[in-house]
């Protein structure tokens, strides 16, 4: 068991509980098995856990302590030039390099965010002139009298005005998705070796390399620490902030595959015979 199997049983669609067909061998998981399974790997490598659950959506909790962590780690493995620079705000910047971490090894292909054109109102004010008329007075007597119609006192004038209408980049949503133009499969045809092949032959994405999407841009983490530390070049952040900042997305994924590799551990049929 992985844990991507873990997420049904946080919620089930039926009364049957597994993340395998049903069966009748000894060897079958309970609900109670894994829960006690998903205990002890919590014991050893709790952090890993956390981490994933605040990933698939399942505990605010969870990803609340799994910044707190990376927060803690990052006071604990920054750089000299990091600590030199940030002076007196350094655990204020270590935090905000947490949450833009956590965040960018939390996104998937199913994340939206707000669109850029209408900043998440789903539509726009488009500025808009028209023209306009009224009449100076009622049609007198004489006028009529002389064959003259309304439109020969009508006043034209030229105003502007706002018009509302729906967005066309998200269409009218306020999200956009993050989902990368293969469709979040991370795979392309390769036309190439189709056509020499004679079936269909399928690369990796060079747009989002594999993903499926589009990561976060480390731009935006400098632009969080900018906003603390203005005199922060552009170099520096490069050079120094940069680095550090990938080593902390790495460590979320190491923890992950730290705490898959435990839960398997745990779940394999040789550990469960040794529990029983």
């Amino acid at each position: 068991m992985n844990l991507d199997g873990v997420v049904k049983f946080f919620a089930p669609k039926g009364m049957y509980i597994s993340d395998s067909i049903r069966a009748t061998a000894s060897e079958q998981l309970t609900v109670t098995d894994v829960m006690t399974a998903l205990g002890m790997t919590q014991a050893d490598a709790g952090i890993g856990l956390a981490m994933y659950l605040g990933k698939a959506g399942i505990s605010q909790q969870d990803r609340e302590a799994a910044i707190s962590w990376l927060a803690a780690y990052a006071k604990e493995k920054a750089p000299f030039a990091v600590r030199r620079l940030a002076g007196k705000k350094f655990p204020l910047c270590m935090r905000i390099l947490a949450k833009f971490a956590y965040n960018d090894y939390a996104s998937s292909a199913a994340d939206t965010v707000d669109c850029p054109k209408c900043h998440g109102k789903g539509i726009i004010e488009k500025a808009v002139t028209m023209e306009k008329s009224h009449y100076t007075m009622r049609l007198p007597q004489f006028a009529k009298d002389l064959g003259q119609s309304p439109s020969d006192f009508e006043v034209k004038r030229i105003i502007e005005d706002t018009e509302h209408c729906l967005c066309s980049r998200c269409g009218g949503k306020g999200k956009i998705s993050k989902r990368c133009q293969c469709g979040g499969t991370g795979k392309t045809l390769d036309r190439k070796a189709t056509d020499f092949q004679g079936i269909p032959v399928y690369k990796d994405c060079k747009r989002c390399e594999g993903r499926g999407f589009t990561r976060p841009k480390s731009s935006v983490a400098y632009r969080g620490i900018f906003s603390l530390l203005p005199s922060l070049p552009d170099r520096t952040w490069r050079y120094s902030w940069k680095p550090f900042y990938e080593s902390l997305v790495t460590k979320c994924f190491e923890e992950e595959s730290y705490t898959d590799r435990q839960l398997k551990r745990v779940t394999g049929s040789q550990s469960l015979n040794d529990f029983s």
